[in-house]
């Protein structure tokens, strides 16, 4: 939480101070339990060694009552430092930021450390202190490069990410690159993340059933294999190796083909340098009109591969005339019906925190008497453990 007093008076004093010379806001955050509520002198000491200044330098900016149970403190010590304090009177909780508007300084886990066991010292001994706890990084802002994403069970990550490498908004989509010493360039697409050039193995091999140093689960020489979305070219890079009969790629947005040939190396090699090969077809357009296509024309694959997020299909906007049996699975609906008899239907189910689209497609796979195969696989560049499937019929 942070209040918009706080923030004005920061930017304000720093830019005064600096005559606005570009600084990154990096903040630290604590909260304590109490014993007891600190008096307005044990306040001002507080904010003295959490910013580490001498108590005569620290000016009270802010205080009053901010709410029925709310008082809010705001002290600065002039030298591009404010704390920004909320005491909760009824449950004795303290929280409070300290927020360092960064030239010289390294905030790192040393330096919050030694403020953690200052701060510590300093409640113990005014016989205060129940219980403290800290975040040991700091939280970054005004940086060009944004670090926080959420996750599915609504918990933020900080991604570490060097610098943004390319950020475009197509017709479909925001597309942004990325460099990281640890991931190597990632693929967000409207912030979310979809690959990263290392994960290969623990994404892309696992959904294929191709791990490394394992028996593979399929077999996808001489077959004809669908894959819808893709454009990041890992699926095809891994299929091509496999000496298929042929490979169709299908995706909707070239810019995304286009950056991840460019820097996705890692990842794609030299599946997406060319539209065409001899056992490869990749279509820039619409996944769904393709599959129409094929159920019209009677054209069958032995691997389909779903390397979408699922989503509802408006077939009244399509002018199809489709009965649907889910409300959750209509694209994998569709596309069984371009499968052959004895094909396979593969898909990412999305992260295994998030239980409602997997309990979900579970149920509607049941519910059109299909046979699924789970398989699940920590994939580093998402910090999460991700849910893969393998659907055949019964």
């Amino acid at each position: 939480i942070f209040d918009v007093s706080t923030v004005l008076f920061l930017f304000s004093e720093t830019q005064a101070k600096s005559k606005q010379r570009a600084m990154t806001e990096e903040t630290i955050v604590f909260h304590f339990y109490a014993k007891k509520l600190l008096t307005d002198s044990e306040l001002l000491n507080l904010a003295a060694i959490a910013m580490e200044s001498d108590s005569s330098q620290v000016k009270s900016a802010l205080s009053g009552p901010a709410g029925d149970d709310l008082q809010l403190d705001v002290f600065t010590n002039g030298a591009n430092k404010v704390l920004n304090i909320r005491r909760y009177e009824s449950q004795n909780l303290y929280v409070f930021d300290i927020l360092v508007m960064r030239s010289r300084v390294k905030i790192d886990l040393v330096l919050i450390r030694h403020l953690e066991e200052l701060i510590k010292k300093f409640l113990t001994d005014i016989g205060s202190l129940d219980r403290l706890y800290c975040m040991l990084g700091p939280i970054r802002r005004g940086e060009a490069l944004w670090r926080y994403f959420p996750m599915s069970d609504g918990r933020i990550v900080e991604f570490n990410l060097g610098r943004l490498v390319e950020d475009r908004q197509t017709k479909y989509q925001n597309v942004k690159i990325y460099w990281s010493e640890v991931h190597g360039h990632a693929m967000f697409l409207d912030d979310d993340i979809m690959l990263a050039e290392k994960d290969q193995e623990p994404y892309t091999r696992v959904l294929l059933g191709l791990e490394t140093g394992k028996p593979a689960r399929n077999c996808y020489a001489d077959k004809e294999i669908l894959i819808l979305g893709g454009g990041d070219g890992g699926v095809i890079c891994e299929l091509l190796k496999q000496q298929p009969r042929m490979v169709t790629m299908v995706e909707i947005d070239s810019t995304v083909v286009q950056l991840c040939a460019k820097y996705m190396r890692g990842a794609c090699e030299d599946a997406l340098d060319t539209l065409e090969g001899p056992n490869k077809k990749i279509i820039i357009g619409d996944c769904l009109d393709h599959l129409h296509e094929c159920i019209q024309s009677g054209k069958k694959y032995d691997y389909i591969i779903n390397d979408l997020t699922e989503f509802m299909v408006n077939k009244e906007e399509r002018g199809w005339n489709y009965d649907f049996a889910t409300d959750n699975c209509q694209m994998m609906e569709i596309a069984l019906k371009a499968l052959k008899p004895d094909g396979c239907y593969i898909l990412r189910g999305g992260s295994l925190s998030y239980t409602h689209f997997w309990s979900c497609f579970e149920d509607d796979c049941r519910k059109l008497g299909l046979r699924f195969r789970v398989y699940d696989s920590y994939v580093p560049a998402f910090y999460d453990k991700y849910r893969f499937y393998e659907v055949r019929f019964a």
